[in-house]
């Protein structure tokens, strides 16, 4: 029974991701502080976490093979629990073993719900409205932050960190668990799907390996070199972080509004061109105000992701849409482990500079290859397939 909702629609999906980010950014706002004030946690320890967090991105390939049996409205849900249980183990956390398996959990719930729900948005959306419709939804996700981090500074107030990690994971676990329950599938029982990679999606998977490989530059790179360089403090970076989410909840429906009206490659060019200048910024700017205009303009350029997501969107069969999703998420996770370390020992040996002009040298092989997304004539019914525009070959 589907206890009052009839279908999966745009406002249950929005609904999903808030509850998942919610509790995703209540994690990663408590986790730091709570390693070391509960357990005493040195470097090493948080490095080993953090890096056990993004294995579950690399086996996001994992929701290809669930989609070919179970439908991508119940994977979804099942995933707002993992994350909720996930959260509820790191407060009960007896050790930091514990805490590190517990965050493992809530990130394979993270990295599972992602690409499903971003499937389910897609297949349910006009291809004239692709950029728009993500670009909302990822507009809630920043609010959902900035409310998550609001909620958690208020909390932390009153209670302890453990309270805190049981309140968010038992909400968000009990909303889960009802969404297992009440959603109905959103596939029909006769379809059937294969689960295989294509060769006419090497350039979705090509241009998400460049970017898992700048998006894992950054991460780790662009908060450190303000603490470091420029000796930032908590309040000052929680203050960016906040302002940060302030912002995307508006600029990223002007992107996704933008990739509507002036097609994917003009956006997905543009804004690999001005990050190969923020990240020369990283590496020779020494003005501390710059750094953070870059640091911002940067998060805001995240949201390119909206277009590769609707150039997707446009090739794919539907059938394949979940598959390609969690394949271009593994892609975008190969380099989680190696970029960091790799980063590192360089910014140790050479300086901060080398790091940042590699990372400017990736982006700048995502712009080329990003010329290569074609130029549509206009919008495509979900039942067509593309044609690019000759002026583009």
């Amino acid at each position: 029974m589907a206890l009052g909702i009839k279908r999966v629609s745009v406002f249950t999906i929005t609904f999903s991701a808030v509850i998942v980010w919610v509790g995703f950014y209540s994690w990663r706002i408590m986790f730091n502080n709570f390693a070391v004030e509960v357990f005493d946690a040195s470097p090493t320890d948080v490095g080993i976490i953090q890096a056990a967090r993004e294995v579950p991105g690399l086996l996001a390939f994992g929701v290809g093979a669930l989609a070919v049996y179970f439908a991508e409205s119940k994977i979804a849900a099942a995933s707002i629990v993992a994350v909720g249980i996930g959260l509820l183990l790191c407060g009960a956390s007896p050790s930091l073993v514990v805490l590190g398996l517990a965050t493992v959990l809530m990130s394979f719930g993270f990295h599972y719900f992602e690409p499903t729900n971003s499937s389910q948005l897609l297949m349910l959306t006009d291809s004239a409205d692709l950029g728009k419709a993500t670009g909302k939804l990822q507009s809630w996700e920043s609010m959902a932050g900035f409310f998550g981090a609001g909620m958690i500074l208020l909390l932390t107030l009153v209670i302890d960190y453990r309270t805190t990690f049981y309140i968010i994971g038992g909400l968000v676990s009990m909303i889960g668990l009802y969404l297992v329950l009440a959603l109905p599938a959103n596939r029909q029982e006769a379809e059937r799907r294969k689960y295989r990679l294509k060769k006419k999606y090497w350039l979705y998977y090509s241009l998400s390996f460049l970017r898992g490989c700048r998006r894992h530059i950054f991460t780790t790179f662009a908060i450190f070199l303000l603490v470091k360089n420029h000796g930032m403090d908590i309040t000052a970076i929680s203050v960016l972080m906040l302002a940060n989410n302030l912002i995307t909840v508006f600029t990223n429906r002007w992107i996704g509004m933008a990739s509507d009206k002036f097609g994917e490659r003009p956006i997905l060019v543009g804004c690999s061109l001005v990050l190969t200048f923020i990240f020369l910024g990283y590496a020779w700017a020494t003005w501390l105000p710059v750094l953070i205009a870059f640091y911002l303009l940067d998060n805001v350029l995240f949201a390119s992701s909206i277009a590769l997501k609707s150039y997707l969107r446009k090739i794919s069969d539907p059938e394949d849409l979940t598959g390609c999703l969690s394949f271009g998420m593994t892609a975008n996770h190969v380099t989680a482990i190696i970029i960091p370390v790799a980063g590192g020992v360089a910014w140790s040996s050479f300086g901060h500079e080398v790091t940042f002009v590699a990372g400017a040298a990736i982006v700048f092989v995502d712009m080329l290859l990003a010329l290569k997304v074609p130029r549509y004539n206009g919008p495509v019914s979900t039942s067509e397939q593309p044609e690019p525009d000759p002026e583009s070959a």
